[in-house]
């Protein structure tokens, strides 16, 4: 060898040399460029390089990483060779093994140290192992379980995940994808089941056949453990959102802070009139809606459990409506306090209780009904309190009573209350055979405007009536008469005081009829 050698001459050596390394190999000679040699073939017949021109230049070995050429980021090793009088007339290089070997080492600590499991399965049924990190024995398994072949990798997937991750990778196969991402379960070495997220990249040979599968394998058991955790609570949230959207009771919570504004109130507000934005924007804050003769006893009665150191308490006070409408309501509240027992907020259930609070007050109106019926002989007086104490009824605003007049064969108007003059002039006898006198004798109760003939069409809307409730008055099987009311903000007479003007109806009968044929006789 000289130092104007070519290719040819240094192809020899630089073969040897190749192959005992098998590591990337590169030569030149002083003045001429030289040879370049990967996996066992000569890549180019006339290279160069910065280090193999340094080290002729220094005659000294080098090992450093190129900042240019072919080999730019790697360390490499090159050497000078001497002639026998001591002149460089070549140098020879190799990646360095060393630093190879290092690195590998590193690699290695980095991969059997972190989370993700390292397999190269062949393309084979059920994947046997070729490679497999040591960190596999945070499945429980060792390296020999997948190299001998006692376990394929397969088999350690859950029987109803298999098909498809055996799908996902024919699917990405087919496609000619380079990579695929898919989750699914396996058993560890003792049998728990275990969640997965596997990175695989397809290996092909030059005829584009599918010969290996590399795998990062991750455990991800815990994070699939807080999503189902999270989708759970999720579905809790949600189911209890519901129930309480389609309850009667309507949830708030309210700062403990002046007009009590409030953080949340549950959707089913509507049924107030309101929206949630209405109360959370502090636009309507909640105390402004609760009626201004209950509102010192509501706040005396927080501030009492609040400084007795109370969890809960109830309360039953009235509020309005969106609408304007008054509704008695019966809260159950909760006291929140910080840590140092500072009541900081109110929960609140807020239920409607005005048909109760109303049933409440028709027991109590047909009570004392009774009792002042039954102190009076006074036939006038007897018909003011019936009208008197049924007015007493939110939504009904006037009143009529109609005793039958044999002798004239008409029913006729002898108490009312709450009509106009011209009203009660239209509507002061019914003839026999007129249609309000011939649904009264039927002797069931009408709650329909079609009570009124055409006649008396334009005088009920006149009249601003929108709402009636016609109740026929039977004593001993005869129709005697009616007890009719009339509402001009209901759009229909609700259940609850239909049935307690019926059996008003009942009740006073058994006073009015029988001084009325007293009367007569």
């Amino acid at each position: 060898m000289s130092e104007d050698a070519g290719s040819d001459e240094l192809e020899s050596i630089a073969i040897a040399v190749h192959s005992l390394v098998g590591l990337p190999t590169t030569i030149r000679s002083l003045n001429r460029n030289g040879l370049r040699l990967e996996k066992g073939k000569i890549l180019d017949r006339d290279y160069t390089g910065p280090v193999l021109e340094e080290v002729l230049r220094t005659g000294k070995t080098i090992r450093g990483v190129p900042k240019e050429g072919t080999y730019l980021g790697r360390n490499v090793a090159v050497s000078p060779i001497f002639s026998e009088d001591g002149k460089v007339i070549a140098a020879i290089g190799i990646v360095d093994l060393l630093s190879v070997l290092e690195m590998q080492e590193i690699i290695r600590t980095v991969v059997n140290n972190s989370h993700a499991v390292v397999f190269l399965w062949k393309n084979e049924e059920k994947w046997p192992s070729e490679f497999v990190s040591e960190n596999v024995v945070r499945f429980g398994y060792t390296i020999e379980d997948f190299i001998s072949g006692r376990v394929l990798y397969g088999d350690i997937i859950h029987p109803d995940d298999l098909k498809r991750v055996k799908d996902s990778l024919e699917d990405h196969i087919r496609r000619g994808d380079v990579d695929f991402n898919i989750e699914y379960r396996i058993f560890t070495k003792v049998g728990d089941l275990h969640w997965v997220n596997e990175r695989t990249f397809i290996q092909r040979n030059p005829d584009g056949e599918v010969t290996h599968l590399q795998g990062l394998v991750l455990d991800i058991t815990e994070r699939k453990k807080s999503e189902e955790a999270l989708r759970k609570s999720l579905e809790t949230q949600k189911m209890l959102r519901t129930i309480i959207n389609n309850s009667q009771a309507v949830a708030f919570l309210w700062e403990n802070k002046e007009n009590l504004p409030t953080i949340y109130v549950s959707e089913n507000v509507t049924q107030f009139g309101y929206k949630v934005e209405d109360f959370t924007s502090g636009k309507i804050p909640y105390k402004s809606i609760i009626h201004r003769d209950d509102i010192d006893s509501v706040i005396e009665i927080l501030n009492r459990n609040i400084t007795e150191g109370q969890d809960s308490f109830d309360v039953e006070y009235r509020i309005f409506t969106g609408d304007g409408k008054m509704l008695w309501v019966d809260e159950k509240a909760f006291i929140q306090r910080d840590n140092d027992g500072k009541a900081t907020h109110f929960q609140g259930l807020v239920v409607d209780i005005t048909e109760r609070k109303e049933a409440q007050k028709m027991l109590e109106i047909q009570r004392k009904l009774g009792t002042e019926l039954s102190s009076t002989w006074n036939f006038q007086t007897m018909l003011n309190l019936v009208l008197d104490s049924c007015l007493q009824i939110h939504g009904l605003d006037a009143g009529f009573i109609y005793l039958k007049d044999e002798l004239l064969d008409q029913i006729n108007l002898v108490a009312d209350r709450g009509i106009s003059p011209e009203f009660r002039e239209k509507v002061s006898r019914y003839k026999a055979d007129s249609l309000e006198a011939r649904q009264i004798l039927i002797g069931k109760p009408i709650y329909s405007l079609e009570f009124y003939s055409d006649t008396m069409v334009d005088a009920v809307k006149k009249e601003g009536i929108k709402a009636i409730a016609i109740i026929p008055l039977k004593y001993r099987g005869e129709i005697v008469g009616s007890l009719n009311f009339a509402s001009s903000t209901l759009d229909k007479i609700p259940w609850s005081i239909r049935t307690f003007l019926e059996s008003t109806a009942l009740q006073v009968v058994n006073y009015v009829a029988p001084v009325c044929v007293q009367a007569e006789l």
